[in-house]
């Protein structure tokens, strides 16, 4: 299936492409691409229309496409399917230049002219009117052709080969986690499920180790010896295998941990085996942790924590989260049966509300900036479902995108029910998360760093052509594979 056939005219191509279904299996349709990056472009699917898209998408054709766990378990996604997915890919132009995409089609990203309070404010990667390449409608690399936001294209330098482009996607995402963690020196950092994802955060921070000459440990954690040996080249500094349910290893073994495993058990371990920080990678769409909105938790980049007790450490909290407001004030809806504490009020903009959709409702109305709260404070631990989607019927959390949950010492939460929340209120444990990152630091961090031009020979044991694409995912499954590259057939070269 999926042979490609292509008829190339002036802003008109046809192919075909492999869709996912909501079963998991792959199955070829017709696709045709026609319109301009002026005037906007329309999308047919098996003849008809499927979707219309504004102006401000370059034509590309994909050469090669990583497959990632994202592209695995896509079902569990709340979008849309069937979909071509597919978003570590590497594409070229009609002059053969190549180019890496971002994969959020935001108003920024199209160079589109709007007044979306988001992409004025630097959270382009979160606008909510964008669509994700190869994840949200927009036809991802699995495809023949792709449509990309016009500055999303990013030009690869010619001494970086496709394979080693094919992973600009995923290694941006893992230097985003290193940078939102900050490690300290001195600190102790584990890798949970070093595989695709998890490698790439190893050899991340290890590259921030280099070049900010930091002394911290890392410590990779992993199932297979095989994947324990990968992350010792790329910079880890110990390996263990986790047997079972990682019941053999001593609970805040590290002080910060990456979840990589994409997996509900993973992210418990992570949480027994944090002494500071768990942060959160996967975005498996399953509920973990006694949440069901954790991948929407890790897609806007929101983080969880204790609200601070001592005035000196709110108030700093305060500043570093107010940087998206004109008056540096930022907006706190106050959840929690307490009364707000006396130094929060002179501070911040505090709404005290018992309901997270009225919450909502009212930061939206506002006409000063972001339309969202920068802190949500709670005392219940069911609440944090409904800040991250106050309406199951719209895909809006009421804190903004990189803001905060805060949740009383005095909240109420069962180990047993919600151990993400109990980590949080009994430990004092922080949650992070983190998504996309930026592709030209990326880039300009494998220009920099000799270390990291082994990643792409340590990280892609597999690769087929695309009508073989059935067969990747197959084997992209299996635990003999780190990463899988489809390739796609292109003239002239």
């Amino acid at each position: 299936m999926a042979t490609i056939v292509t008829r190339h005219e002036p802003a008109h191509v046809v192919f075909e492409a492999p869709e996912y279904h909501g079963d998991g299996s792959l199955r070829s349709a017709a696709y045709e691409f026609a319109g301009s990056c002026e005037s906007g472009w329309r999308v047919l699917r098996n003849g008809e229309r499927h979707l219309e898209l504004g102006p401000g998408y370059r034509l590309l054709r994909t050469l090669c496409c990583g497959i990632c766990s994202t592209d695995l378990d896509r079902h569990f996604l709340p979008f849309p399917l069937p979909q071509v997915t597919g978003h570590e890919l590497v594409a070229r132009d009609r002059a053969g230049r190549r180019y890496v995409v971002e994969i959020n089609a935001s108003h920024a990203a199209r160079a589109v002219t709007d007044a979306c309070p988001f992409c004025s404010s630097g959270l382009s990667r979160h606008c909510p009117e964008r669509i994700v390449l190869g994840i949200h409608d927009l036809p991802g690399g699995f495809g023949a052709w792709v449509l990309v936001p016009k500055r999303a294209a990013i030009a690869i330098p010619p001494e970086l080969s496709d394979e080693a482009a094919a992973l600009i996607e995923p290694f941006a995402a893992a230097r985003n986690a290193v940078e939102r963690i900050a490690p300290r020196a001195g600190d102790r950092l584990a890798v949970l499920g070093t595989r695709r994802l998890g490698l790439l955060v190893v050899a991340a921070l290890a590259a921030e180790r280099r070049a900010k000459k930091l002394d911290f440990t890392i410590l990779a954690l992993s199932r297979g010896q095989d994947l324990l040996a990968r992350s010792l080249e790329l910079g880890a500094d110990e390996g263990v295998v986790v047997t079972g349910d990682g019941e053999s290893l001593d609970s805040g073994l590290a002080d910060v941990v990456v979840d990589t495993t994409a997996s509900p058990a993973g992210l418990e371990l992570a949480l027994r085996l944090a002494a500071r920080e768990v942060h959160v990678k996967s975005t498996h769409g399953q509920p973990s942790g006694g949440l069901r909105h954790v991948t929407e938790l890790v897609v806007d980049e929101i983080s969880l924590a204790r609200f601070p007790t001592a005035e000196s450490e709110g108030l700093e909290r305060l500043r570093r989260l107010g940087r998206f407001r004109a008056d540096g004030r930022p907006r706190v809806v106050w959840l929690a049966s307490a009364l707000p504490p006396q130094w929060l009020g002179p501070n911040a903009d505090v709404l005290v509300e018992s309901d997270a959709a009225r919450a909502l409702s009212v930061v939206e109305s506002a006409a000063d900036g972001l339309p969202r709260a920068d802190i949500a404070v709670l005392d219940e631990s069911a609440g944090i479902d409904e800040v991250l989607r106050p309406s199951e019927a719209r895909p809006v959390s009421l804190v903004r995108p990189r803001g905060e949950i805060l949740l009383l010492a005095s909240a109420r939460s069962s180990e047993a029910a919600a151990p993400l929340p109990h980590a949080v209120i009994e430990r004092g444990l922080r949650v992070s998360s983190s998504r996309c990152g930026d592709f030209h630091a990326a880039l300009a961090a494998l220009g920099r760093d000799p270390e990291l031009k082994r990643v792409s020979r340590t990280l892609i044991t597999h690769r087929f052509p695309v009508h073989q694409i059935e067969r990747a995912f197959s084997v992209a499954r299996s635990h003999r594979c780190i990463k899988v590259l489809v390739q796609h057939p292109v003239e002239g070269r």
